[in-house]
């Protein structure tokens, strides 16, 4: 019966205690976590004065005045530690709704067994922590692409570095001064018409002084752009867009100064090249399907005749071949591709039955 009536005391005074806090915060109602936390207090209070008592009791008088005069001189340092414990209390406030939706987000279990809100609120930040230096991993891989849309920190370093490669491809085997004057005529018929017949015979040097030409050409035209344009979010993505572009092109341009340009790819490159200078951007959109993806309207090996591999049919798959699942550098440089032969139309004043929408 004792028992029962300390168990009983106990309960009203927890309610006690909910009840002061309800009326000092002047509320109706009290979270969740507000009632564990203060059942929590309730019970290490309770804990504290029951073996502060059981000291008291087993302890000799003298040795219970020598604990007095050191926790005397120990106060500050009690002090110092009961307000670190207070501040990390109050770091872990949060409340219950926002812990669980927080947990569920994360994929985490919301309570694990004998846990207190402490404990859950440490293991939260924990997976927060491991969750945030995962999604950087992630993004920084790249597939060996320079990612520069990740950490701020080295955002001038990598601009420097670009330039640096940008220098160092125009002072190599092609020169790319005349190829950003494709619409602006800043040179001489002559030199022109001569720069056509050595472009005619080299197919990789036309291919790269145009693309070469129409990448400079864009980048100048957002370079130039007013501070309010440049600050909005689609001209950020602009500008994102052309460094993607400008990266993801780079072995296109490296395979056209080696002269190692796949044969299968030059002539539908140059293909292209021809139309966007004439300005049939239709038919350098049909040239470019055709590149990219091909023109085969199922697999013919599924469909033909025969169990064995003859000249004429590895011809045939060899011209209907889509070039753009070759590997993951040819995707990226295709792709880059179609984005100038986009904003080579943009420029461009041709009727709009010669654009593609």
């Amino acid at each position: 019966m004792e028992a029962l009536m300390r168990v009983m005391a106990a309960k009203k005074r927890e309610v006690s205690a909910v009840q002061e806090k309800k009326h000092s915060k002047k509320e109706k109602y009290l979270r969740r976590a507000e009632v564990e936390s203060l059942l929590e207090e309730e019970e290490q209070r309770q804990q504290k004065e029951k073996n502060k008592r059981k000291e008291e009791k087993e302890a000799p008088p003298s040795t219970t005045t020598k604990k007095r005069k050191l926790q005397d001189a120990d106060q500050p340092q009690h002090s110092d530690h009961t307000e670190s414990k207070t501040q990390e209390d109050s770091d872990a406030v949060l409340s219950w709704p926002d812990l669980r939706r927080r947990l569920r987000e994360l994929g985490q279990p919301i309570t694990l067994f004998g846990e207190s809100m402490k404990d859950r609120m440490a293991r939260l930040r924990c997976v927060e922590i491991d969750a945030a230096t995962r999604h950087e991993d992630e993004l920084g891989a790249g597939h060996d692409i320079r990612n520069r849309f990740v950490g701020g920190d080295g955002g001038e370093q990598r601009e420097q570095m670009d330039t640096a490669d940008d220098a160092a491809e125009d002072a190599e085997e092609f020169e790319a001064s005349g190829a950003a004057g494709e619409g602006a005529g800043g040179r001489r018929r002559s030199s022109k018409k001569e720069d056509g017949e050595e472009e005619e015979k080299d197919p990789d040097k036309m291919v790269y002084r145009f693309f070469k030409g129409m990448l400079q050409r864009w980048e100048k035209d957002l370079a130039d752009r007013p501070d309010h344009v440049k600050r909005t979010a689609q001209g950020k993505i602009a500008v994102k867009t052309m460094k993607q572009c400008k990266d993801y092109i780079r072995p296109l341009f490296k395979l056209c100064k080696q002269r190692q340009v796949p044969p299968d790819i030059l002539p539908k490159l140059v293909d292209i090249v021809k139309f966007c200078r004439q300005g049939e951007f239709v038919m350098a959109n049909d040239a470019y399907i055709k590149l990219a993806i091909g023109n085969a309207a199922w697999p013919i090996g599924v469909t033909m005749v025969g169990i064995h591999e003859r000249t004429g049919r590895e011809k045939i798959n060899s011209n209907k071949q889509a070039h753009v699942m070759n590997n993951e550098a040819q995707r990226k440089y295709l792709t880059s591709v179609k984005r100038l032969m986009s904003y080579a139309q943009s420029i461009s004043n041709v009727l709009p039955s010669k654009r593609v929408l």
